[in-house]
């Protein structure tokens, strides 16, 4: 009888000491390592930087004038690195800068529509960049939403109008802003990323400027909002926007 219960207390004492050995492996794999991104930032950031310079340089030129980023025209390569950077999946590090690519593009078309010359939306994105690239050293400041160009938009624009934009499909939503300076658009999603967007108003229509796929908002005079795209309404992709007052 006591040979029986020895066994049984080493059995016991071994499984138990197997546990706590998994215990301690299974507590040791959950240990995770940060990883630092300033080196990969700052050449992101400095390629932005360079390809602003260069926008900046040849924006009142002559043949940017008359060609923009037409193919085969001599700033058309401007435009497949900028895009080429804003498809770079490493590209949402520049947020950390306080800038994106997609609007450095923006700002590119708007000097092709405006022939080099400042408009209000130029004057936006070029004072956001350069308060990003050359920052005045201030005391740290909490803005009200956390992104300083979504701050400063509201501040310098009127609202338009608000929505809330779904896809039934998929069962994802999101808020969408557009906001009005004279007779310049800016629409604005205002929340992660904060992606911008120039608005070109024809009518009711408002085209997104710069945008491969052609896709506009219809807005009637209650403020009722339709997407559309160069196929034609997006109702039938499940998306549909409402108005909040």
């Amino acid at each position: 009888m006591k040979k029986i219960i020895l066994l049984t207390l080493i059995a016991f004492t071994t499984f138990s000491c197997q546990n706590n050995k998994k215990e301690v492996k299974e507590e040791k794999t959950v240990k995770t390592t940060n990883i630092d991104n300033t080196e990969k930032t700052e050449k992101l950031f400095q390629e932005f930087k360079t390809f602003y310079n260069e926008l900046l340089t040849f924006k009142d030129k002559a043949d940017f004038k008359e060609f923009g980023f037409g193919a085969g025209g001599p700033y058309n390569q401007w435009l497949k690195n900028v895009e080429k950077l804003k498809s770079n999946p490493d590209s949402k590090l520049l947020l950390q800068k306080g800038v994106v690519a997609g609007e450095l593009e923006q700002l590119g078309f708007e000097y092709v529509s405006s022939k080099g010359k400042e408009t209000e939306t130029t004057k936006f994105f070029n004072k956001a960049f350069n308060d990003a690239i050359s920052p005045i050293k201030v005391e740290k400041v909490e803005t009200a939403s956390g992104n300083s160009n979504y701050d400063n938009l509201k501040k310098n624009y009127k609202l338009f109008g608000k929505w809330k934009i779904a896809n039934t499909i998929v069962n994802e939503s999101y808020f969408y802003e557009i906001y009005i300076k004279e007779k310049e658009y800016i629409g604005v999603i205002p929340s992660g990323k904060y992606k911008t967007e120039i608005l070109d108003k024809k009518g009711d229509k408002y085209f997104v400027k710069g945008n491969k796929h052609g896709e506009y908002y219809k807005i009637d005079s209650k403020m009722k909002m339709s997407l559309f795209d160069k196929d034609g309404e997006l109702a039938s992709m499940g998306y549909k926007a409402t108005n909040i007052k």
